[in-house]
């Protein structure tokens, strides 16, 4: 029942989100992932993590404010 009731809200909640509200959350999203692979000891997912998400602000144009 809780995921019908999500799964109606979402598109309610995104009609009043402007452009420029997601790409700050979006951005917001991330800076998250992009620290949490920065910070860890495995180089493996910096090689792979950091490429995709700079090619994805570029893609969608989300600038990265830090």
């Amino acid at each position: 029942m809780g995921t019908k009731i999500i799964t109606a809200l979402i598109p309610f909640v995104l009609q009043f989100l402007t452009p420029e509200q997601l790409r700050k959350f979006a951005d917001m999203a991330l800076d998250f992932v992009e620290d949490a692979v920065q910070s860890s000891k495995n180089k493996i997912d910096d090689a792979i993590a950091l490429p995709i998400i700079k090619q994805a602000r570029t893609a969608f144009n989300i600038p990265d404010d830090d």
